[in-house]
């Protein structure tokens, strides 16, 4: 019997000999089936963006800031704006806010913002911007 394991400089002519330099990833070998296995497991997810940084103007003439995230619709912007004006002007939450939103919206640039589900994005809506509360009558 005879058994050629090739020279130490040379490329192994047996395949049944380990090769430690190569690793075998493709999808049949034991190794490919358990990286697929993982990769499945995983889920991509982009890092979130830094949230929109945005100015409420009262009417009274004081302001205060909101965080919306940058695809905010309409109906995701004036929650914001409930949780953070019940949390800092309202600590009991004694506030009608279908009341509110029945007769006031939120304006920018003259654009009234009455639309739940537009993105906010689609009026220009930008970091640092501020918003208006304005009467909702389309006088």
């Amino acid at each position: 019997m005879h058994i050629h394991m090739g020279s130490a400089t040379g490329p192994h002519d047996d395949d049944c000999l380990p090769r430690t330099s190569q690793k075998d990833y493709s999808p049949k070998s034991r190794r490919g089936q358990l990286l697929n296995a993982w990769k499945s497991t995983l889920t991509y997810q982009r890092l979130p963006k830094e949230p929109l940084n945005l100015s409420i103007l009262k009417l009274d003439g004081s302001c205060f800031g909101v965080q919306v995230g940058r695809k905010a619709t309409i109906a995701e912007l004036k929650e914001a704006v409930e949780e953070v004006f019940t949390g800092q002007f309202t600590p009991d939450g004694e506030i009608s806010w279908s009341h509110v939103w029945g007769h006031f919206c939120l304006s920018y640039q003259g654009q009234k913002l009455v639309d739940d589900k537009a993105y906010i994005r689609l009026f220009g809506i930008k970091d640092g911007v501020q918003l208006c509360f304005c009467p909702v009558s389309f006088n």
